[in-house]
């Protein structure tokens, strides 16, 4: 496991909850966490430093077979992800876009549960995760 990245929860506006209901994507994001099923949804958080990581992955919206956010961030081109362990237990996605107006700081986290239901996260709370190669 990697270092461990830590910040804050913070509001989103549900865009990626309805996008990651899209068929092509449920079907296209399994392969890339490793076969773990992702609750669909994101969670925001604002790390406490510029995020530094390395995230192997990279997907367009040719890759997934489906428009997904080119009416919602038209300067993204794809979206660099890694898989991660959440709070020392849970398994997902980070994902950050690669427009150049995305925060330097920011990190979206597609999890396997809620986590704001499973871990009584409210906006500000406080939220940690490492990066991995594979789950095990």
């Amino acid at each position: 496991m990697g270092p461990a990245h830590r910040g804050r929860v913070a509001a989103g506006r549900g865009f990626a909850s309805e996008r990651m209901a899209l068929p092509a994507v449920r079907q296209g994001l399994p392969a890339l966490a490793g076969g773990v099923v992702l609750v669909p949804g994101t969670l925001n958080l604002m790390l406490d430093l510029p995020f530094a990581g390395f995230l192997p992955f990279y997907v367009t919206e040719a890759d997934l077979g489906a428009l997904v956010w080119a009416d919602h961030a038209p300067a993204r081109r794809g979206l660099s992800i890694g898989r991660a362990v959440i709070a020392g237990r849970y398994r997902g996605l980070i994902l950050r876009g690669d427009e150049p107006d995305y925060p330097a700081n920011q990190v979206e986290i597609a999890c396997e549960v809620r986590l704001r239901d499973s871990l009584t996260l409210a906006d500000g709370a406080r939220l940690e995760f490492q990066l991995v190669d594979s789950f095990r």
